[in-house]
């Protein structure tokens, strides 16, 4: 027995190597026929197809032969599609087409195709176009609105928020030539205002002030009427196919054209600045900074701390307007010299005061946004003649430049604001005479040599000095104005300077001094 089990044990280990090696053979031989013959079934299945699976979003329409039937089905199907306004829908899913093995009964005909495609386009209708108006303002910037409607009133709305007469003007979309999707929108008047000029430019029948208006305004401008409405932007309204979620409503459409891009810059005078350099700071045009801020330009002097707007705030959609308006504005008077050969050169004596006349204006203005940028003049009337001055010259010569020992009032006309001696503050050295005009001419008291010409100090501010010789010199303080040099020669009454109200002074007026030896005297004893 054990014999025997050796035996058997020895035959399998002697034969182990080809006994595998059968084996392999064998798996290799199956594995490839099993190959071989897929094959050959999927290329018999390839080439005995004869028919096409049609497939909308995932789902089997049916079976054709023809992919064209399906395509020209299709098409029907998508034709049909129309929203509740009975628009017409853009269907942008294609189909899809899988090759079929099928035979005739299996082949779907165009009518059950037809309206298989029908319902399933009927149920996916969320997610087709629809026609809607594009409203494009420029070249970067565009909403998209339902109809027309809904652009007319967002572009009304728009021009409301620069116009009181908006509801005067309607607004109509014209076809441009050889388009047949782009509009453009023109502003007209409505049926209760008669139309004067083309398309481009509307004027309205005339507004008559009252005078009961026209005199609680008189110095004010007032409008009349807006004769011109247009839009500063190119804009261009275009029917097309838009995503229902891209469709704004009115008042959301209104809101992104209107809103203003940039808050409005203020600019802070600062010591030392003049327009120009703000201009360039800023950098802008000088011409730009004073339309920006109208009444600039009437400024003698601007202020340190004055707030000077240098930006203003732009919407997507800017809106021109030309607003007629009405005014007045003074007539200045002219100047008429009248002789007198006993007072001497340089004296003048006002003997008539000029009274300004006033016209009535008529001007259109051009504004965008509400700021102006320019007006016309169309009518102007006088409604009030202007009176001239009248002021006596005297042509008398003046005395020989030395010193004559008579004093006159350096100012005529004046009264005194403050006499000679104690006040409030200290000794008051001089004579303060004013109640005149800044400007008013100032003369020598007397004739003498300027022996100082300038700024004296912040008590004195502009002052000149005069030496009549023999210790005596006068002194006339606050001007606004030096017109001598020092160690020119001048005569009694020759203008010297002019009157003011610089350093330490409370308005203007001249302190007037006269001094012997340095030594202050009333100068009302001295006076002629």
């Amino acid at each position: 027995m054990n014999g025997a089990s050796k035996y058997k044990e020895n035959i399998l280990f002697k034969y182990k190597k080809e006994i595998i090696l059968i084996f392999c053979s064998l798996f290799i031989f199956f594995t490839i026929g099993n190959v071989f013959i897929s094959s050959k079934i999927e290329t018999k299945a390839t080439a005995t197809a004869n028919s096409y699976n049609v497939v909308y979003d995932g789902n089997s329409m049916g079976i054709v032969y023809d992919k064209s039937v399906a395509d020209r089905v299709y098409s029907i199907a998508k034709a049909e599609m129309k929203d509740a306004n009975g628009e017409h829908m853009k269907v942008n899913k294609e189909l899809k087409y899988y090759l079929e093995y099928a035979d005739d009964k299996q082949i779907t005909d165009e009518d059950t195709l037809l309206n298989n495609l029908r319902t399933a386009l009927a149920n996916d209708k969320e997610s087709f176009q629809i026609k809607g108006y594009i409203l494009k303002i420029g070249d970067d910037f565009q909403v998209a609105l339902k109809d027309e409607d809904d652009v007319k009133e967002v572009l009304k709305r728009a021009q409301s928020m620069y116009i009181n007469e908006a509801d005067n003007y309607d607004i109509d979309l014209v076809r441009v030539p050889y388009t047949t999707s782009v509009r453009m929108p023109v502003i007209t008047k409505n049926n209760n205002y008669n139309e004067i000029g083309t398309a481009e430019r509307i004027f309205k029948t005339t507004t008559n002030i009252s005078e009961e208006n026209e005199s609680d305004k008189k110095d004010a401008e007032i409008p009349i009427e807006t004769v011109g409405v247009s839009f500063a932007e190119e804009v261009q309204i275009v029917k097309g196919f838009v995503d229902r979620a891209d469709i704004a409503n009115v008042a959301d459409a209104t809101e992104l054209i209107t809103k203003e891009n940039e808050e409005e810059k203020v600019y802070a005078v600062a010591k030392g600045d003049t327009l120009s350099e703000i201009a360039q700071k800023n950098d802008m045009k000088l011409s730009e900074l004073m339309k920006l801020n109208p009444g600039l330009e009437k400024q003698k002097y601007i202020n340190i701390g004055q707030e000077i707007t240098v930006t203003v705030p732009e919407p997507e959609l800017s809106v021109a307007c030309d607003e007629k308006i009405i005014y007045t504005k003074p007539i200045q008077y002219t100047v008429e010299k009248v002789e007198n050969k006993n007072k001497y050169n340089g004296t003048t004596t006002v003997l008539e005061y000029g009274v300004e006349g006033e016209m009535q204006v008529t001007a259109v203005v051009t504004k965008v946004n509400g700021y102006e940028q320019s007006r016309t003049v169309i009518d102007e009337k006088v409604i009030k003649e202007p009176k001239a001055k009248v002021i006596e010259v005297g042509i008398k010569p003046f005395p020989s430049k030395g010193s004559t020992g008579n004093f006159i009032y350096p100012v005529v006309g004046s009264i005194i604001t403050s006499p000679f001696g104690y006040r409030r503050g200290g000794f008051h050295h001089g004579l303060d005479l004013g109640g005149l005009p800044v400007g008013t001419s100032i003369r020598a008291s007397d004739g003498g040599t300027v022996t100082f010409a300038g700024w004296k100090s912040s008590t004195y501010g502009y002052t000149v000095d005069i030496d009549h010789g023999n210790g005596v010199m006068t002194r006339y303080a606050h001007c606004s104005k030096v017109v001598v040099k020092k160690g020119q020669k001048v005569s009694q009454y020759q203008e010297i300077a002019k009157l003011g109200s610089t350093g330490n002074s409370t308005g203007p007026h001249v302190h007037f001094e006269i001094r012997f030896n340095n030594v202050a005297a009333n100068p009302k004893k001295y006076l002629d």
